[in-house]
């Protein structure tokens, strides 16, 4: 059972590493889109959520018949 504890010491070790390296590079990349949306209210954001959800479950409802 030693054994597996130090795999997983191992593991996130290699971890750390590479999310040092995910870090710098979205430093130097914006994943965020910019879209007039932005500019929206929060109550106009909510009302574009909640009808994108509806949506979603119309669909799981026709995909389940």
């Amino acid at each position: 059972e030693t054994g597996k504890g130090d795999d997983e010491v191992r593991e996130s070790e290699g971890e750390s590493d590479e999310e040092e390296t995910r870090q710098e590079d979205d430093e130097n990349f914006d994943p965020i889109p910019r879209t007039p949306e932005e500019n929206l209210s929060d109550m106009e954001l909510k009302k574009i959520l909640i009808e994108k959800m509806e949506g979603n479950k119309s669909i799981q409802r026709s995909d389940e018949q």
